[in-house]
C-alpha cells in the first residue's frame, strides 16, 4: 500500500500526532559531536514524509517544529515552514523514487538531500534577511542540519527496513 492510498482514520491521526509530539520533545535535546551538537527533531518528520507521504510530511514538519521553534532567542517562526519544506518535500521526491532498483536506503537518502537543497535557500534567506543573524553562522546551521537530516534519513531507513508503517496503520 502506498502513502496516497492512506485513508484518514483514527490510528492516522494518532501516529502523526505522536510524531509531531516526538518532534517537538526531541528538539530539547541536544547530542555533543565534537564542537558541536546537534538535534534529531528532523527524525520523525523525515520518518513521516518517507512513510506516509507529503501532506503528514510537511504537517509534521510544521507542528513539529513550533517549541524549536519559540524556545530560540529571539523566537524564529520562520523554522515552521522549512520543517514543513523538509517533510513535505522528503514526501514528494521520495513518492517520485521509491520505485528506484537496488536498496531502499537510496531513494530516502536521495530525497532527503533534495528535500534540502530545496530547503536550504528558504533557512539562508530568512535567517540572514528576517532574522538578521550573520551569514558564516547561517551557513554553519546549514551545514549541521545537513549532518542532522542524513542521519534522520538513516534512522528512518532502519525503522522502515522492519516496519511498514502505512500497513500498521490500516
Amino acid at each position: 500500500m502506498s502513502p496516497q492510498n492512506t485513508k484518514v482514520n483514527s490510528k492516522l491521526i494518532a501516529f502523526m500526532a505522536v510524531m509531531c509530539a516526538v518532534a517537538n520533545v526531541l528538539g530539547f535535546f541536544t547530542i555533543p559531536l565534537g564542537p558541536t551538537q546537534i538535534h534529531l527533531m528532523q527524525f520523525p518528520i523525515v520518518l513521516t514524509g518517507v512513510s506516509l507521504g507529503p501532506l503528514a510530511g510537511g504537517l509534521v514538519g510544521f507542528v513539529g517544529a513550533a517549541l524549536m521553534a519559540l524556545k530560540l532567542q529571539p523566537p524564529n517562526p520562520y523554522i515552521l515552514l522549512g520543517n514543513a519544506i523538509l517533510g513535505g518535500l522528503t514526501g514528494v521526491f521520495y513518492l517520485r523514487l521509491k520505485g528506484l532498483r537496488g536498496r531502499p536506503i537510496v531513494p530516502q537518502l536521495i530525497s532527503v538531500l533534495a528535500a534540502y537543497v530545496v530547503q536550504s535557500p528558504y533557512i539562508y534567506l530568512t535567517d540572514v534577511y528576517l532574522m538578521s543573524m550573520p551569514p558564516p553562522l547561517v551557513q554553519a546551521i546549514l551545514v549541521k542540519l545537513l549532518l542532522e537530516d542524513v542521519i534522520a534519513a538513516l534512522l528512518s531507513y532502519i525503522i522502515l527496513f522492519r516496519v511498514d508503517i502505512v500497513e500498521v496503520l490500516r
